[in-house]
């Protein structure tokens, strides 16, 4: 071992065998509900020259404010604090239990050994306590008002409390309730701190996209209204469900505007869009790219189509659809003659009436017996 790690060694071997400081162990901030008590759990350590004044005639202390502040405990004040030590100061244990601490009460406390000895100290880290009128909120882990997580990604969602009063326990509710639960544990934090967990496990999909998960906080005793807090789940997923559509529907007539369009499930939402065409041999070359593909309708684009779909997460493909140009529209005049005009028939049918009424008219001035149209009448006079 090097002179250094061993050094390193050395002083935690005479730090545990010889203390000459004076240390205290306490949560640095305790949350109160007003109306229940609160444990503070406490340990000290204390020099080895005063050991052997810690008796049991050594009296114990909180002390308001500063380490000079007036005592709230073991004090003949009105203004003192209902409470006792529960630890074993022979052992060092110094956790206090306060009852029913007012709102007014919030301050931070300070731990004093006196003794008929020479055993006097306060130990200058203080517990600030802060008495509140409603219940604090619970904490949701993890930590954040929005959790993104890929798709089947297995997460576990964690509510705790402290419970500043033991042995009054809360109830921690889910909504919704989702996969596995753990039924509520009572757990220690480092600083003695009595905790209650509960926990959930489920598996990420789709569905639970921008779902409120809300974790639910209430006392009974305490005749409180219930607290939550609360976290929405954003599942990301590759693009999914692809269609390409064609607008109009069925054949369309040569020339006329037809346009593609590609749809998408996605999130994040799609970044871009590719549009392919079938090459004939089951090849696929690439048109355009962008949600909408605009063309005008020829024989040469004719065809299958394809969409493909990208995200940062992955990529998909919608089935083929077929732009169909109308046959007819391809063969030209006879296109055309089929689509003619009637006014053509409407002149042919005008012509033959009128060819039909000179006709009329020449046979009824023949069967007159007109003059001029029958000279041989003369002649036989």
């Amino acid at each position: 071992m090097s002179g250094p790690k061993f050094l390193v060694v050395m002083l935690w071997i005479l730090r545990g065998t010889e203390s000459n400081t004076w240390e205290i162990k306490m949560p640095p901030k305790i949350d109160v509900i007003n109306g229940l008590c609160v444990q503070i759990p406490c340990q000290f350590e204390i020099p080895d020259s005063f050991k052997n004044s810690l008796t049991n005639s050594v009296e114990v202390m909180w002390r308001k404010t500063a380490i000079d502040g007036r005592n709230v405990l073991n004090s003949d004040s009105e203004l003192s604090l209902k409470g006792n030590v529960i630890g074993n100061i022979l052992n060092k244990n110094c956790t206090t239990v306060f009852h029913n601490l007012p709102v007014e009460f919030s301050d931070t406390y300070f731990f004093r050994l006196q003794g008929p000895e020479h055993l006097k100290y306060t130990f200058n880290q203080g517990v600030n306590i802060r008495v509140h009128k409603d219940v604090p909120l619970p904490i949701l882990s993890p930590n954040v008002p929005v959790l993104e997580v890929l798709e089947g990604t297995k997460l576990t969602l964690t509510c705790s409390t402290v419970m500043p009063c033991p042995s009054i326990q809360p109830l921690i509710q889910w909504n919704p309730q989702l996969g596995e639960q753990l039924t509520p544990a009572l757990q220690v934090d480092e600083f003695g701190q009595t905790l209650l967990v509960s926990s959930q496990t489920f598996n990420a999909t789709p569905l639970n996209d921008r779902l409120k998960v809300s974790c639910s906080l209430f006392y009974n005793q305490a005749s409180k209204r219930p607290v939550e807090t609360s976290i929405i789940i954003r599942v990301l997923y590759a693009p999914r469900n692809t269609i390409a559509l064609v607008s109009p529907s069925g054949p369309v007539s040569e020339g006329s505007v037809v346009m593609l369009s590609c749809h998408s499930d996605a999130n994040p939402a799609v970044r871009s869009y590719e549009w392919y065409k079938d090459s004939g041999s089951g090849k696929l070359v690439l048109q355009n790219q962008g949600q909408n593909l605009t063309m005008i309708a020829r024989s040469n684009v004719q065809g299958l189509y394809v969409c493909m779909v990208y995200n940062k997460h992955g990529t998909d493909q919608s089935r083929a659809v077929t732009l169909d140009i109308n046959s007819e529209a391809l063969r030209g005049p006879i296109h055309f003659g089929c689509q003619c005009s009637i006014v053509p028939y409407i002149i042919c049918g005008l012509l033959t009436l009128f060819l039909i009424l000179i006709t009329v008219v020449d046979l009824i001035k023949y069967k007159s017996g007109d003059p001029v149209s029958n000279p041989s009448s003369e002649q036989v006079e």
